[in-house]
């Protein structure tokens, strides 16, 4: 578990398993010194200061570690960092730092805020949220409270035992920004630390607008690194309610799907898939890596606001099952057999599933790999002969770091997809048994991992 702390705080609780470890970064405005001393529970508290060269600089964190040590048992321990030295008094605190060991599940909390957006009078937006249990047991929601700072436009409910659904309400509420939190009670051992901040976009009615962060990736629907054909975005007013558009032709995608088009850089891109409040399109293969990119929707010849994006090489992430339909987050991939790799009580409905083998080759999906030799064309289907690959690739099978990398057959665009990419790679003899069993695909040094 790591906690963010902006500025220095004057105390901070974290929890951890019996054999875990929590961290938390604070940022001083200048160097400091640092030293911890624990009243209880032996020597847990330590810290890692920034590199000392090129020198101190704003932004960089120090980070304070909390390791429960062999033999302490669960219960709370108390400690302190003292910060010295710096020129700035409001850096020279003492930290009090109180470390709950638990054998109960733990929630990892999200400091981000929650962007929302809608239009005026348009439909409620849900957003569903799940809740990480890194902590031992299983995860049980009770409810879901809000807090608003326009009453009734916010509200959330438990949707299981790990998750819950936001919905916003722009209903008659004037263009502008409205906040909010939902705090969230379960069996957590830090259920009081759970709230989340919410804000909540009201655009004018008529214009297509995408969301402050809304520009994802398709396999986690997270605002990280876009490579060259990487897909999605988020927002309102795309087409009108109730709508939804498809590509009903073999490829090449279109560039314009029920009067909506996607502008990257001013230019139409292909897309997949249009409704009013997500549109799945394809960054073009010819962006430059590092490139300042921008991104707009027009529709029905209203054109919407502009976002910009940085564009990488490599942003690889494994397709996953939606966990209400495999059980499980468990990565796409296809056994020798045309079977899926998944528990055999985690079926998926319409696919034969059994785990995989020892020395079997799997085909693992993903997305976000980047451009290929030879190269790809944007919105065109991958070509069969000659394979469009990738290199740079390897797998690793089991927990990181003490797995050995493994470099695959074959990684590319899957022939007749657009945008899809595939690895196939032969297990090891001795890979992992269990139900589910982390994977990890690195791309020139860009990690993404999954269980499967």
């Amino acid at each position: 578990m790591t906690v963010v702390v902006a500025s220095v705080p004057t105390a901070v609780t974290l929890y951890s398993t019996p054999f875990g470890k929590t961290s938390f970064n604070i940022f001083p405005t200048n160097q400091v010194n640092i030293a911890t001393a624990t009243t209880t529970g032996g020597s847990w508290l330590s810290f890692q200061a920034p590199p000392s060269t090129p020198g101190f600089t704003f932004g960089t964190p120090y980070t304070i570690n909390a390791t429960p040590q062999p033999g302490m048992a669960s219960g709370t321990y108390t400690g302190t960092v003292i910060l010295t030295g710096s020129s700035n008094a409001n850096d020279n605190q003492t930290i009090a730092v109180t470390l709950v060991v638990t054998d109960n599940p733990i929630i990892q909390v999200n400091n981000s805020a929650l962007l929302i957006s809608g239009a005026q009078g348009g439909p409620k937006v849900s957003v569903p949220i799940t809740l990480v249990n890194i902590g031992e047991g299983n995860l049980s929601i009770g409810n879901a409270n809000v807090t608003s700072s326009t009453a009734d436009f916010l509200s959330a409910t438990a949707a299981n035992t790990n998750s819950i659904v936001v919905t916003a309400d722009p209903g008659q509420l004037t263009p502008g920004l409205y906040t909010g939190t939902v705090s969230v009670t379960s069996n957590a051992a830090n259920s009081a630390q759970v709230a989340i901040p919410v804000e909540f976009t009201v655009t004018a009615s008529g214009q297509p607008t995408i969301s402050q962060g809304g520009i994802v990736n398709i396999a986690t629907f997270l605002a990280d690194s876009i490579p060259q054909g990487g897909i999605a975005a988020f927002g309102d007013q795309f087409s009108a309610t109730g709508s939804f558009y498809t590509n009903t032709t073999a490829p090449p995608l279109a560039r314009q799907l029920g009067n909506v088009q996607v502008l990257v850089n001013g230019a139409a891109a292909p897309l997949y898939y249009v409704s009013r409040q997500q549109i799945n399109f394809q960054m073009p293969y010819d962006l430059q890596a590092g490139q300042s990119t921008t991104v707009q929707v027009v529709s029905n010849n209203v054109s919407g606001n502009i976002r910009s994006v940085q564009i990488t090489s490599a942003a690889p992430r494994i397709l996953v099952w939606p966990s209400n339909v495999a059980q499980g987050w468990y990565g796409i991939i296809v056994n020798s057999d045309g079977s899926v790799s998944l528990p055999t009580t985690a079926g998926v409905q319409a696919f034969r599933s059994r785990p995989s083998k020892p020395l079997e080759t799997i085909t693992i999906y993903c997305i976000g790999l980047g451009q290929t030799n030879p190269g790809a064309v944007s919105g065109a289907p991958a070509t069969a002969v000659p394979l469009e690959q990738v290199s740079g690739i390897s797998v690793s099978v089991g927990s990181l770091p003490a797995v050995a990398a493994i470099t695959p057959a074959f990684a590319g665009l899957t022939p007749t997809a657009v945008g899809l990419y595939q690895v196939n790679v032969t297990l090891p003899n001795n890979v992992p048994i269990g139900g589910s069993v982390p994977i990890s695909l690195n791309a020139n040094n860009v990690m993404a991992t999954s269980p499967t």
